[in-house]
């Protein structure tokens, strides 16, 4: 792989195309796609991560009415995340491991055209890579279908005939290093991430030719200048990330070469700026001592990190949709010492602030903050405020950017140095077996939130979200990199005295909500709570629904957008990982989405409670297609 800064020929002559040339580049075929409310084309439908369906045929007063077109049985047992494609009569879908890609006609009920089936190393590709191994996305362009393995390979199909047109590889699998899936078709790019940060990877992006496959450019997320895409064009907004070398003198010494910050959620772009967003992963390893002088942690009056903030993991990113070239960034949590990942999709929004118009770019961060910002200079335009419960900091300073630590939820390895700066003990007179006294308490869990497409809706002005309550306990430990190998030097240490909560602090049996948050009010507009702790996707619609799977119940709803109100479900008795799309096909609207549960069954006793979620869902996989009758 290159890295560079220079700029070839034919991304010049991308560039000219794109600006005033008039040339068509493949964008121009989504635009032209993606405006026909009756095709799919990307994950969450549009390029700005809406996730917003304009087909207004399914209304709130006839969604109950909403009844089977007809199902397919996919075959293979595992969590579905890569929602649907459609473009005129045809389908397309992409299982999980083994990355199957099947074409199914529309106009005889789901027929499979053609099915395509990459070579990979199924069980290599699932021991290197982490938390399900899933794939998350298909992307149509010009009669092609691009989509990355869970190996790391880049793959092109003929749309028609499902032969494949060309392949590269841009992920190191032996190194524990793939892809998600997650990527975007711009230009005449097709740009995606990589994934493996609990293995010691560094975060990248890499962008495809879609005519040749050919690797046209490589940015990291950390590291050299050129090596990050960092030149002429990169103007953050902050102090801290306008010192000479930002994604390399954040780190101590050489930490940065295993930094994680990997890049394995969703893309959004602008092409009326040709800038591109995306979020990176966790810091590798989660033990900040490996990151930072060992044993010290430097601290402002308000609690800002003044150094060694790793640069750039757990942030947001804004780059060049042609070049690579990183515009901005910001770091949403300096010296990731929790797992803070950032994989959530950017919505970009144009909203009044103040009596201006502005184009923002928003997210309800997995620190459970929600931020708006400038997306064309990294600015935030809106206090950032807590959306759920955290405990890590006590909000965001405006003026440096930095979040204000609580010095008592900072991760020490060794006990001394941790008394250096707090007495703080989370488990007070109760100490288990194997007690260190580094043990930290937090909310989030890890994760606030997580990879499911949110949805905006531009009639409501809200962003649906669905997050979770959980915190968690843990301490930090020392360990060598190995390639290859786990490097997260961290362990659980027990479970939290309150393993949820809720957002007053307090303890709660609720373990997930689904909320319609407000940004420009600086509020939560209503929640729906859950005792299930899986988070699911959103979709929104023109007409006010929102399609939801109930993980608790195994059922698949319609909300009311404006209240939350269930007002439709069907019982599918399965689990749900993936964002249901809204296409049309003979004049009819269409609701699918696959319910998908892994292989494994738990008894359900006769004696279990009646709201045992195991009387709920089974193992199984199911595209399910659903519309109106007549």
């Amino acid at each position: 792989m290159t890295m560079r800064m220079t700029v070839s020929a034919s991304l010049l002559a991308m560039a000219a195309a794109s600006g005033m040339s008039g040339v068509a580049v493949a964008n121009d075929d989504v635009l032209k796609l993606s405006k026909d409310p009756a095709n799919v084309v990307m994950p969450s439908i549009t390029y700005n991560g809406w996730n917003y369906s304009q087909l207004t045929q399914i209304t709130q007063d006839n969604v109950k009415n909403l009844q089977l077109a007809w199902t397919l049985q996919i075959g293979i047992l595992d969590q579905h995340e890569a929602s649907p494609l459609v473009v005129g009569d045809t389908m397309y879908i992409v299982s999980p491991k083994p990355n199957y890609v099947y074409a199914l006609d529309l106009t005889k009920d789901g027929v499979i055209k053609w099915e395509f089936r990459p070579t990979m190393d199924v069980a290599l590709a699932t021991a290197q890579t982490c938390c399900g191994a899933q794939t998350r996305g298909l992307y149509y362009a010009e009669g092609k279908i691009f989509y990355a393995t869970l190996d790391g390979q880049v793959i092109a199909l003929d749309a028609k005939s499902g032969e494949q047109l060309w392949r590269n590889v841009g992920a190191d699998i032996v190194r524990g290093e793939g892809m998600a899936g997650n990527a975007l078709v711009i230009h005449n790019l097709f740009i995606g991430g990589n994934e493996g940060g609990e293995r010691g990877a560094r975060g990248k992006v890499h962008a495809y030719d879609i005519n040749t496959g050919k690797n046209a450019w490589t940015f990291y997320n950390m590291g050299p200048n050129n090596e990050v895409g960092i030149g002429p064009k990169f103007k953050p907004f902050y102090a801290d990330d306008k010192i000479p070398n930002p994604g390399l003198d954040s780190w101590w010494k050489d930490s940065w070469k295993t930094g994680g910050g990997t890049s394995w959620g969703y893309f959004t772009w602008d092409p009326d700026v040709d800038i591109f967003h995306y979020s990176t992963g966790n810091c590798g390893p989660w033990n900040p001592d490996y990151r930072r002088e060992w044993g010290k942690i430097d601290l402002d009056a308000n609690g800002g990190l003044k150094s060694y903030k790793s640069n750039y993991c757990a942030s947001q990113m804004a780059r060049n949709g042609t070049t690579g070239e990183l515009i901005w960034a910001y770091n949403i949590t300096p010296q990731d010492h929790w797992d803070l990942d950032e994989p959530l999709i950017t919505p970009l929004v144009d909203m009044t602030i103040n009596g201006v118009l502005k184009k923002t770019a928003v997210k309800f961060a997995r620190d459970g903050f929600f931020y708006v910002w400038d997306r064309v200079t990294g600015e935030m335009l809106i206090e950032p405020w807590m959306a759920e419960y955290q405990d890590l900091s006590k909000g965001i300073d405006m003026a440096t950017g930095r979040p204000k630590y609580d010095i008592e939820k900072m991760m020490f390895t060794n006990v001394e140095d941790r008394r250096k700066y707090t007495q703080a003990d989370p488990r007070g007179a109760t100490k288990p077996a194997g007690y260190t006294g580094t043990e930290v308490e937090y909310c989030p869990g890890t994760a606030a939130r997580n990879w499911e497409n949110d949805a905006w809706s531009p009639r409501t002005n809200l962003l649906y979200t669905h997050s979770d309550t959980s915190c968690a306990i843990q301490i930090v430990v020392t360990g060598e990199y190995k390639p290859g190998e786990g490097y997260t030097l961290r362990q659980t240490a027990g479970n939290p005295a309150i393993p949820n909560k809720g957002m007053d602090g307090k303890a709660t049996t609720v373990l997930s909500n689904l909320k319609a948050n407000d940004p420009i009010g600086r509020k939560t507009a209503w929640t729906v709570p859950y005792n299930d702790g899986g988070r699911v996707p959103v979709m929104a619609t023109a007409t006010d629904l929102l399609f939801h799977g109930n993980q608790a119940e195994g059922t698949f709803q319609a909300l009311d957008a404006k209240t939350g109100k269930v007002l439709w479900s069907f019982r599918a008795g399965a689990r749900w990982g993936q964002s249901p799309i809204s296409y049309s096909f003979g004049g009819k609207q269409y609701i699918a989405i696959i319910a998908s549960s892994a292989a494994a069954n738990t008894a359900v006793a006769a004696n279990a409670a009646p709201d045992n979620a195991n009387r709920y869902r089974r193992s199984g996989t199911t595209l399910y297609v659903f519309k109106l009758p007549g």
